[in-house]
């Protein structure tokens, strides 16, 4: 992930932003904004954050270190710095308490233990910019220019002792960089002029044998062209459940200043669209909850990504945006209590022109928490009930434009309340992507 310090670095560069409201951030079909933070306040300070499962942040304004609710409220200030910097990154091991911080006005690199307060100096690395754990516990890798701008390096840094080694040589200026769960590792690669010559960024992956070989590599010769033809990349992810990126591609669209959120696959391919920005985003963090599916469209909201979207130097804003997968839903109308009468079991939400088939299962088989299961479609998907308790199954019914469909049944107060409805959800070339929310026949 990139911090929102991207995108104040890149607003000095680019024009002035004048849109403001949720419309400006566009999900694609099968995504939604759930919210945003304001870090408005914040505009002159530059901030890189992290955000927790809970909606709270870890923000580090190039002075103060401070962990806030999602309405800026101070949970723990972690001090203030005796001089402001320019923040580069946050980066947060969750499970061990741990925080990174790097800034670039002196190249520092701390580790902040959020539990006791305590931050001690790891290393420094001139212009560093993104931070990744390997998978290897207490390895990371750092992009950074210790030779001047414009001359980007890959460094492996021990997260125990601070010692940095090189490991790439790469073209242009600083960028993000990532770790998947092979340990392999890719990292976005310029020309090193701006602006972007269109279509001219790319990733390049190195494989885990390369990057721990103790030879310094070149993009040129080492490097994999993962995925490539950006027209600038801010900010990217990686989604360990899916072995997938979100990747924040800038300076795009018909206006050449928007940005794209995109998900690329182990491939390098851009799968989908998740979101379009009519100016500079960066920010890409992908909040896991611990369960779920994938972080696709048509799912679960279990997995969201944190979109940030700076007008700092328009109209004086900055937001954190939320956008979440939307799951169909299943929604059930009848005769009423006690009444017997034609009923609807219907699907609202679907993929538009899609398909959805309908599982029925006795609703005392109800499960308080989704089930995960790989019922053979594109991802796991949450049921309800377990797979083997969905006795009936229909065959998939053709939705209309908005996703919609639906069966009719006759409902008796004998069976009121008996059935546990979930449609499973095909995209339009039969392919089970998800499922709906659940309902009971009553």
């Amino acid at each position: 992930m990139k911090p929102l310090s991207t995108c104040f670095a890149a607003a000095l560069l680019g024009s002035a932003l004048t849109a403001s409201t949720f419309a400006q951030v566009t999900p694609s079909e099968g995504y939604s904004v759930a919210g945003s933070i304001d870090l408005s306040p914040y505009c002159g300070t530059f901030p890189a954050i992290h955000v927790f499962t809970d909606g709270s942040i870890l923000i580090f304004d190039g002075s103060n270190t401070s962990h806030r609710s999602a309405d800026g409220t101070i949970l723990r200030d972690y001090g203030t710095r005796p001089s402001s910097v320019f923040a580069s990154f946050v980066r947060v091991d969750e499970a061990a308490g741990l925080a990174y911080i790097g800034e670039s006005s002196f190249g520092t690199i701390s580790e902040l233990d959020l539990d006791t307060g305590t931050s001690r100096l790891l290393n420094t690395l001139a212009f560093n910019f993104d931070l990744a754990f390997d998978v290897v516990p207490g390895l990371a890798y750092v992009t950074g220019s210790p030779a001047g701008f414009g001359a980007n390096a890959l460094y492996r840094l021990d997260l125990i002792s601070g010692a940095l080694s090189q490991v790439a040589q790469l073209d242009g200026f600083s960028g993000p960089v990532e770790v998947d769960g092979a340990g392999n590792v890719v990292v976005s690669v310029d020309l090193g002029v701006f602006p972007f010559p269109p279509d001219s960024v790319k990733l390049v992956r190195f494989d885990s044998v390369e990057v721990t070989s103790g030879n310094i590599l070149t993009d040129e010769v080492d490097g994999e062209d993962f995925s490539v033809g950006y027209d600038g990349i801010s900010s990217t992810d990686y989604d360990p459940q899916t072995d997938r990126y979100t990747v924040v591609e800038t300076n795009t669209g018909a206006s050449g200043g928007g940005s794209i959120a995109w998900i690329v696959d182990s491939a390098g391919q851009r799968a989908e669209q998740v979101a379009s920005v009519p100016g500079f985003a960066g920010g890409a963090q992908l909040v896991q909850s611990g369960i779920g599916t994938a972080f696709a469209a048509y799912q679960p909201g279990y997995t969201s990504l944190r979109l940030s979207y700076s007008q700092c130097f328009g109209n004086g804003e900055a937001d954190v945006f939320n956008i979440t997968p939307t799951q169909a839903r299943a929604v059930f109308s009848g005769p009423g209590a006690g009444n017997s009468g034609p009923a609807f079991i219907d699907v609202e939400g679907g993929v538009p022109n899609g398909f959805a088939s309908l599982w029925v299962a006795r609703s005392v088989a109800w499960e308080s928490i989704p089930l995960i299961d790989d019922i053979g479609g594109l991802y796991p998907v949450a049921l309800q009930a377990s797979a083997a308790a969905f006795g009936r199954r229909f065959s998939p019914t053709l939705l209309n434009s908005s996703g919609a469909g639906g069966l009719l049944f006759n409902q008796t107060p004998a069976i009121e309340g008996a059935f546990l409805f979930q449609w499973i959800i095909h995209d339009t070339s039969l392919q089970v992507i998800s499922t709906s929310t659940a309902t009971v026949n009553q």
